[in-house]
């Protein structure tokens, strides 16, 4: 994360796509590298993912990823980016939909990653992730925006636990993080996490119902880092597409 808050304008901060976008214009190249960084570390998964489902080895859809991120990282991608695309999700697939083809036209494997370290997330990773997933028959634009939901989650708890650790509570976090899901509310284990954690059963019904207020907080911060122009009704109907794509089974 950045270590400055970004500008605030109205109800959102200046987006991540935003920052990303003015790079074309000679905004903030740190600021807007950062934004571009936090954005394919999000977005690496899903396109890894969707190359996979395209029928693609896992050597060829790292290759691609990996060559892909390379071009984005180097700004062309967004050298003609018009911010009325909305959706950063959809975006890079159309364009990644695009590297795909130009290769298969080129005919050759491509470098991997052109001798350049594009992000710390490893293939294997992926592709762990990928094995994990229960077969079905959706579509793989539908597995793609399935991936970039649960990557919004990911990075949404991963923000939440830094700013626990923060403020001291690592250990506490670790023990309420599976809390995080409203679903288990009244499932009967306030006792026991009470008498883990030295607290009142209320204490502690109060300390997850403020995670979950920030977790929906961060979570809403991410999703409109990813709109261009983001208001209250487009963050929360990218929040509905994205619950939507976890539980669709088209």
């Amino acid at each position: 994360m950045a270590k400055n808050p970004p500008t605030h304008h109205g109800s959102f901060p200046v987006t991540r796509w935003s920052m990303v976008l003015a790079l074309r214009e000679g905004g903030n190249l740190s600021a807007g590298r950062l934004a571009l960084d936090e954005l394919c570390k999000i977005y690496w998964g899903p396109i890894y993912s969707y190359a996979r489902f395209q029928g693609l080895s896992p050597a060829d859809a790292e290759d691609l990823t990996q060559s892909f991120f390379s071009f984005v990282l180097e700004k062309a991608l967004f050298t003609s980016a018009d911010a009325s695309l909305g959706k950063m999700r959809n975006y890079l697939l159309t364009a990644f939909g695009r590297h795909i083809k130009h290769w298969q036209r080129q005919a050759t494997a491509l470098k991997r990653g052109g001798g350049k370290e594009i992000l710390s997330i490893e293939a294997s990773q992926a592709e762990d992730e990928l094995a994990i997933q229960a077969p079905d028959h959706r579509t793989p634009e539908a597995i793609y925006q399935r991936m970039c939901a649960l990557r919004i989650i990911e990075a949404t708890v991963d923000q939440l636990a830094r700013e626990q650790e923060d403020a001291g509570k690592k250990e506490q976090f670790q023990l309420l993080r599976p809390r995080l899901d409203p679903t288990l509310a009244g499932s009967g284990n306030d006792a026991e996490l009470a008498v883990r954690l030295g607290m009142t059963h209320d204490a502690v019904r109060q300390s997850i119902s403020r995670l979950r207020k920030r977790f929906r907080e961060i979570m809403r911060e991410l999703v409109a880092g990813t709109l261009a122009s983001p208001t209250d009704e487009s963050v929360q109907e990218e929040l509905t597409a994205l619950r939507n794509a976890l539980v669709s089974r088209d």
